[in-house]
């Protein structure tokens, strides 16, 4: 084996090597690439955006120029013109910039861990601050004396940023006192027994008296609560709207009163 042959043979063993090394290169980077792409959040999708075509096009250019370098290398080998010194040279400035870019993404990666710290932490204070909040309304609101008032209501609205209801009072029993009440006033169903004597009974098991027909204006506190089935209140404010289409079927309402404002409505689920 010649001189010549051999330096081929070392030419062949450095560029195989060199692929070696690429492609090791290139799976590293492709994968450093998705799990950024992963973590990311989308505040930092353009820019990753940018780092991974910035990779894919600096492993092309890299691929493109060692594949450049082989043909050539390989057309100066067979002309008896190898250069082993620039092949070697091509390899450290291809492994000098593979070091530039993983130090820019442990910097990025560095960074964007500080910034997920700090929105964690400002979460948590928010959720304390929150929290805080409703624990200062609950014991406010236990402070007060309320009064509960079964009620149809004909009406609500809106004035001056302010919610008004129209409140037809009523008088609410069920089981023993709705039977009871519906006797004295004349209202009980009644059958003989075998013995002679009076049954009273209701059909529905319970009685609903409207002493007046008078209607009422309430004023609703601004975070009143509302507990109806067809309504999922989620934000503090009142739902009007879907509270409107609820009071056309005439549901029992309980009102709980403390100094002639409402501050919660609950559906009284009929027998």
């Amino acid at each position: 084996m010649n001189k010549k042959e051999e330096e081929l043979i070392s030419m062949h063993y450095q560029m195989e090597k060199t692929d070696i090394k690429q492609q090791r290169l290139e799976d590293r980077l492709i994968s450093i690439s998705e799990d950024l792409r992963r973590s990311k959040k989308k505040r930092n999708f353009y820019f990753v955006f940018i780092l991974v075509l910035m990779l894919l096009l600096t492993t092309g250019s890299l691929y493109i120029i060692l594949n450049e370098k082989e043909r050539s290398v390989v057309k100066k080998s067979l002309e008896g013109d190898m250069d082993v010194q620039q092949l070697i040279f091509e390899n450290d400035s291809l492994q000098r910039e593979v070091s530039k870019l993983k130090t820019d993404i442990s910097k990025y990666q560095n960074n964007d861990l500080l910034i997920k710290t700090g929105s964690i932490t400002s979460l948590s204070d928010t959720i304390e601050n929150v929290k805080k909040r409703e624990e200062l309304v609950a014991d406010a609101e236990s402070k007060l004396k309320f009064e509960k008032k079964y009620c149809y209501i004909n009406r609500v609205y809106k004035s001056n940023d302010v919610v008004f209801i129209e409140a037809d009072i009523i008088e609410y029993y069920q089981g023993r006192k709705a039977v009871k009440k519906a006797k004295e006033l004349g209202d009980a169903e009644y059958d003989l027994d075998k013995n002679g004597d009076t049954l009273y009974f209701l059909y529905n098991n319970y009685y609903i008296h409207n002493q007046s027909s008078k209607s009422k204006i309430l004023e609703l506190d601004d975070k009143a609560r509302v507990k109806i089935e067809n309504i999922n209140q989620i934000s503090s404010g009142f739902p009007l709207k879907a509270f409107q289409k609820v009071i056309t079927d005439k549901p029992v309402l309980i009102l709980e009163i403390s100094n002639g404002i409402v501050y919660r409505i609950t559906e009284q689920k009929l027998p």
